[in-house]
């Protein structure tokens, strides 16, 4: 009886260490699978940005003018712009955050037309202070809390900087630290189950 007893608590114990283990690895499996996405994410925006950035200098050399551009050529100017304005990650963030406003042809317009403005091709002044007043007209594009919304506000801005670059470590380490804790608690659970086989 008590022979019997011990081999269905070490059958118990070997099964719950295989789920452990199961679980273990579709957690690891996951998180691969998420940098992977947002890696190829980020390398389609780096070759848009990189192909804006070679139109722009063909452009400012004079080997191709405002009718030689298509759309998509300026959609990538319009990409390459933005990445100067805003940069990293916070591009990413912002090109969701446009789509989820105003739908993904919204936001491949504004581009187009940031593309357009930056290089002089709508009618209006050429370069990046002709397209201040998109940025700080009637619907500024950063929203109100822009750089250049702040009326008076501006020594702040290095401030305001500070507590938002923090503020967005704490958000992007937040699921790093959760997954140190779930590997740590199933690697103290697995090594409790193996103690427990060994007592028995």
């Amino acid at each position: 009886m008590k022979n019997q007893e011990l081999y269905i608590n070490n059958n118990t114990n070997e099964a719950q260490i295989k789920i452990l283990l199961i679980f273990l690895y579709l957690l690891i499996l996951i998180s691969v699978f998420s940098f992977v996405f947002a890696h190829s994410e980020d390398l389609e925006l780096n070759q848009e940005i990189q192909k804006g950035e070679e139109i722009v200098e063909r452009f400012y050399q004079g080997k191709v003018k405002c009718q030689d551009l298509t759309d998509e050529d300026f959609h990538s100017v319009g990409e390459y712009v933005m990445e100067q304005m805003v940069g990293g990650s916070d591009h990413l963030k912002m090109n969701e955050m446009i789509e989820q406003m105003h739908g993904k042809e919204g936001e491949n317009l504004m581009h187009i037309n940031m593309g357009k403005r930056f290089l002089g091709c709508d009618g209006s002044q050429k370069g990046f202070w002709g397209m201040m007043p998109m940025m700080i007209g009637g619907m500024p594009m950063m929203g109100y809390w822009g750089f250049w919304n702040w009326r008076g506000w501006d020594f702040l801005a290095p401030i305001i900087s500070i507590i938002s670059f923090l503020w967005l470590l704490v958000i992007l380490s937040f699921p790093i630290l959760v997954l140190i804790l779930l590997i740590l608690g199933i690697i103290y659970l697995i090594k409790k189950l193996k103690l427990e086989i060994k007592k028995e």
